[in-house]
């Protein structure tokens, strides 16, 4: 019997070594699983930036095509504007010639400049309608760029709770 007890405390401590082994080998593929899961979700993270980027290019590239219709379509009416108001100072200056009140008279400069005045209205208004378009086009920017980044943490945060999970369940 005293030649079992040695044997078998050999024995003992060869499992013991075997145990710690395994457990060494279970952490490095649990590791390495967790790798290969950490290196797909890289990936997604990297994909999802990448499509991000090309959103966020394309908007800004739609924003300035926009933007310069509007100041194209705000110099067309700009100049569709003056051409009214020659036509309409023109006319009323023959009315009055017609008329035969001189163009220089108090009434008759009043009547212009209510002509002048109505135009200057008209540009304002246009002007605000247009800064209200360019506005518009900034805000969907920057609500796009958020919702990226919005995403873009989304997806950060759902693979640290599974690769929380993955580690938890492989230990457990």
């Amino acid at each position: 019997m005293g030649a079992i007890t040695p044997i078998a405390s050999s024995l003992s401590a060869a499992v013991s070594t075997l145990n710690t082994v395994g457990q060494v080998v279970g952490a490095v593929q649990t590791l390495s699983g967790n790798s290969n899961a950490r290196q797909e979700q890289e990936l997604a993270l990297r994909q999802l930036q990448e499509r991000q980027k090309l959103q966020a290019a394309g908007l800004a590239q739609s924003n300035a095509l926009e933007r310069e219709k509007i100041a194209a379509q705000a110099a067309q009416d700009e100049e569709e504007r003056r051409n009214a108001l020659r036509r309409a100072v023109a006319r009323q200056r023959a009315q009055f010639g017609g008329s035969g009140v001189s163009a220089n008279s108090g009434s008759a400069q009043a009547v212009l400049l209510g002509l002048f005045d109505e135009t200057e209205d008209e540009i304002n208004r246009r002007t605000q309608l247009d800064s209200l378009r360019t506005r518009a086009l900034d805000l969907n920017e920057t609500q796009s760029r958020s919702l990226n980044l919005l995403q873009a943490t989304q997806l950060q945060q759902r693979q640290k709770l599974n690769d929380q999970v993955t580690l938890f369940d492989r230990l457990f």
